[in-house]
């Protein structure tokens, strides 16, 4: 008896030992899966905008089972945006005066539309900003631009990089209007190719809120509590200064 429990307690310690070493293993696998993921995201953070080459784009789309691996991981095309060429190009369309025309929207108690051509044509002539920090001697920024879509905003900072491509890096800002008016709200933001969501943004706001505070004597209506709706469609904003009961 005492041979058999010896032997017994030997199968089993061996059994014990086996199974530490595959759940090692597998532990092992999993953390390279992890971190195999995770850099490829890190990877698309710093990929520039427009169509990606080949091999990315297979990366982008890879599937398994039918469902897209990488999310978060697309193609951040910037050709849409409207009026970005023209600035790029030194073609711009004409200057909006956005101040004049917001103070006369408020005093005079009627909603103002800018298209999105023409904000991206103003803020190409109104925002002065600089690449800081350590990357400054190799990154200039390109232009800031909004890109309108319906009920959402997108303010983009978009960076020239050494091999003469763009970066990207964006926030995005949701516009819920309700019959007390409306609210803001950040979801989700974008950098390189990667789209994140809205807490990323705490990333990137030191840049955006450089752009906030140039803006200061524009944004004065909204800080005075003068704009009661904000509309934001494919395209075009509109601004109103009226309250609700005006509107209905």
């Amino acid at each position: 008896m005492g041979r058999r429990d010896r032997a017994s307690n030997q199968e089993s310690e061996q059994a014990v030992t086996d199974n530490s070493g595959c759940m090692r293993i597998l532990s092992w696998f999993l953390l390279l899966t992890v971190m195999f993921y995770m850099g490829i995201h890190v990877y698309f953070l710093w990929q520039p905008t427009g169509k990606p080459d080949a091999i990315n784009a297979r990366l982008m789309n890879a599937k398994l089972m039918g469902v897209q691996i990488f999310p978060a991981v697309r193609s951040y095309p910037v050709v849409g945006i409207a009026g970005r060429s023209d600035v790029i190009d030194g073609e711009p369309e004409q200057t909006p005066k956005v101040k004049q025309r917001l103070a006369l929207a408020v005093e005079r108690n009627y909603p103002v539309t800018f298209r999105e051509e023409e904000i991206n044509a103003w803020l190409a002539k109104r925002v002065n900003m600089n690449q800081g920090g350590a990357l400054a001697p190799y990154v200039e920024i390109r232009g800031v631009w909004v890109n309108f879509k319906e009920d959402e905003l997108e303010l983009i900072i978009e960076r020239k990089l050494p091999w003469a491509n763009s970066h990207v890096s964006s926030l995005y800002m949701g516009f819920k209007r309700t019959r007390a008016g409306y609210s803001i709200s950040r979801h989700s933001c974008h950098i390189g190719q990667l789209n994140l969501p809205g807490g990323f943004g705490y990333l990137l706001m030191p840049a955006f809120q450089n752009i906030v505070d140039e803006l200061a004597d524009e944004l004065q209506p909204y800080h005075d509590h003068e704009i009661y709706d904000v509309r934001v469609q494919e395209g075009k904003i509109t601004i109103d200064p009226r309250r609700v009961e005006q509107r209905l």
